[in-house]
Parts: C-alpha cells; sequence; structure tokens
C-alpha cells in the first residue's frame, strides 16, 4: 500500500500455502479501516470474538459503527452486518446481507460484575468461546458408561 508506506508480508512454511488468499484479506481490512477510520469511543468496546453452535463472529468496531466479520472467510469484511450502536449495551442491524436481520436489535447482556456475558444479533445469541464448548459438550456428549 504505496499511498499508505506500509508493506504487508504473509509466510508460509508450504510451498502450496494460501499466503496470496491471507495477504488479499489482510489487505481488505487495512481499507475498510482506512476508508472507515479508527474506532470512535462509542463503539471501541464492542470488539470481540463471540460464539453459538454454528460457529464464531467477530464483532469489530471501526469507524462510528461495528462490523459483524466472518472469521472463516478469507475477505472477513466482506458483506459484513453493521450495527449501528444506540446505547451501551444497545443497538440495531443498520446494514446487512439477504438473511442478515436487517433493521433488528442487537444487544449485549452482562452479569453482576459488569461483564459482557452474550451478544444478541436479533434472535441469535452468542457467547464466549469456553461457555459455547461447555453448552455444546452437554448436549452432545455420549452418555456415560
Amino acid at each position: 500500500m504505496p499511498e499508505h508506506e506500509l508493506t504487508v508480508s504473509i509466510l508460509t512454511n508450504a510451498s502450496d500455502g494460501w499466503a496470496g488468499f491471507w495477504a488479499d484479506g489482510a489487505l481488505h481490512i487495512l481499507r475498510r479501516f482506512a476508508t472507515r477510520g479508527a474506532p470512535s469511543g462509542k463503539v471501541r468496546d464492542w470488539a470481540g470474538r463471540w460464539w453459538n453452535a454454528w460457529g464464531a463472529a467477530d464483532l469489530v468496531p471501526v469507524g462510528d459503527v461495528v462490523l459483524v466479520a466472518n472469521p472463516w472467510i478469507f475477505r472477513p469484511l466482506l458483506d459484513a452486518s453493521e450495527i449501528e450502536v444506540t446505547d451501551r449495551d444497545e443497538g440495531r442491524i443498520a446494514l446487512a446481507a439477504g438473511g442478515g436481520s436487517h433493521g433488528e436489535r442487537v444487544r449485549r447482556a452482562r452479569d453482576a460484575g459488569g461483564t459482557v456475558t452474550e451478544v444478541w444479533l436479533a434472535a441469535t445469541r452468542f457467547v464466549p468461546e469456553a461457555q459455547a464448548a461447555a453448552e455444546s459438550q452437554s448436549r452432545y456428549a455420549p452418555p456415560s458408561a
């Protein structure tokens, strides 16, 4: 990115590694921040990876919105839903691709100590990885012999 005097190097230890795809994804993320700017104070603490039975979603604050990144694709911010934060723990999905719950409510739940314990994107609940793993284990573990 010569206009920003920035070079991104991706190394892999295999001749058939995916360095090209990873470099493209990294540049795509950097471009998004270059066009939207650093996160404002209003959205800065909305960052993190959240899980449910279908996988992970990354909340990425940028500018005045929070993007819902897809960590399993090469360009995680491509067609990412955008959350408009309306209060400390409230917002709405202001932009979404088809089936992405456009216009629906977003909220964060906190424990008594003030730590965010759940993120709800419309009717979909996300929790920290350890909690999602424990819930899956308790639900789907084979019966003990």
